[in-house]
């Protein structure tokens, strides 16, 4: 009986070495022996019990800390199914074990002493164990699922916010004094370190994408821009866990995965005509431009364009405008039911709440508009920017 080995890739990801586990929470897992930590980073593949054979691209075993802290493949959530720290769901990526295989795993202590566990699954009597199959020195390991000896011991990390364990923000650009990074991870998130932000992008008109702030915990899987005040990751540290409300009407995507494996691909490809990555501009700022990689890179945000888009997109902090009626200095913006009114600009432009335009006028000034459905909207009349409901 075959299983995707998503599952016991999720599976070899639980512990710590410098403590035992404590309940439910986020971990990484690195190999006792080879000292090689794991990375999830696809969510196919397979296992046969009965046999010996085994497809796992899915996880990739590389040694070094320092190469983990900004990356979203090496955090686990591990989850005691039954509160009696015997069966477990190891979440990543999007995905888990009990979801892949439909039945848990198992990890048990091994040394006490020592703080190692094993990592196992079971099937009709079968035991098979997950190991680090690369015995020898390199920096890249790949995961074995027989045997039962010291290159099958694990160490399960607790996620902390000191040194020790952290997950912090590599910045991709720097504009000022300001640096900035998108991130597609599954764990909510708030902010450790000082001086950090959370966007997200409202709309798209007129050359500019509007970005507008996330309070509170980030939920998982939120696609987002992440504004930093420093250009290390140790100076931009995050909270991992809690739990966030999703962002209606975020232009934003992500994917979890840019696997380019010789024995199966998990690849998203770039599509030039609606898609827009974080990047610099041509006048130097930081905004949204069309890239020349063919494939989306994995744990990273991009946003949704409708084709005939500008290359590049300007980046500006929406306006915190109030839905329904409108007044700033000479401009009205009023709404009711499907008539919009527009006072003080001659013109008006008229979205969705995706970004796709809806209608635009040259004439608005003092004239009604008829809006097509009921729905949100978001108008620029003027230099005014604001969201308003039609019902």
């Amino acid at each position: 009986m075959k299983h995707l080995i998503t599952a016991l890739i999720a599976t070899a990801i639980a512990f710590s070495a410098s403590a035992k586990l404590e309940g439910d929470g986020y971990y990484r897992v690195q190999n006792a022996k080879t000292e090689r930590y794991i990375y999830v980073l696809d969510d196919k593949g397979e296992l046969n019990f009965q046999a010996t054979t085994a497809e796992l691209g899915a996880i990739e075993l590389w040694m070094g800390y320092d190469r983990t802290v900004s990356d979203p493949s090496t955090i686990i959530y591990v989850k005691d199914l039954n509160g009696q720290k015997k069966d477990y769901d190891l979440q990543t990526q999007g995905t888990g074990v009990h979801t892949i295989i439909n039945y848990p795993v198992s990890i048990r202590l091994y040394n006490s002493n020592l703080g190692t566990y094993s990592i196992f699954g079971r099937n009709s009597g079968i035991t098979r164990y997950i190991g680090d199959a690369t015995k020898f020195a390199s920096e890249q390991g790949w995961v074995a699922h027989i045997g039962n000896g010291e290159y099958y011991r694990w160490y399960f990390h607790p996620m902390t916010t000191d040194d020790s364990n952290y997950f912090g923000i590599t910045p991709e650009f720097k504009q000022g004094a300001d640096h900035y990074a998108t991130l597609y991870a599954d764990f909510p998130f708030d902010f450790h370190s000082e001086g950090m932000t959370a966007y997200y992008v409202s709309s798209v008109e007129n050359g500019t994408a509007y970005i507008k702030e996330i309070n509170g915990t980030v939920a998982k899987g939120t696609p987002v821009i992440i504004k930093c005040s420093s250009a290390v990751p140790s100076g931009n540290k995050l909270n991992l866990g809690g739990k966030g409300s999703a962002i209606s009407g975020n232009m934003l995507k992500g994917v979890y995965f840019n696997n380019n494996d010789l024995v199966h691909k998990n690849r998203t490809p770039y599509n030039k005509a609606t898609m827009r990555v974080l990047g610099r501009l041509s006048d130097g700022s930081i905004g949204f431009v069309t890239s020349n990689e063919q494939y989306l890179a994995r744990n990273k945000a991009y946003l949704v364009v409708p084709a005939g888009t500008p290359a590049e997109l300007k980046m500006e902090i929406a306006s915190s405008a109030a839905i329904g009626t409108v007044t700033s200095d000479a401009v009205s913006i009023s709404v009711n039911g499907l008539e919009l009114r527009v006072d003080g600009a001659e013109d008006a432009v008229v979205y969705n709440i995706t970004g796709q335009l809806i209608t635009r006028s040259a004439n608005a000034n003092s004239h009604a508009i008829s809006l097509p459905a009921p729905g949100i909207y978001i108008v620029k009349a003027g230099s005014k920017v604001a969201k308003i409901i039609a019902r």
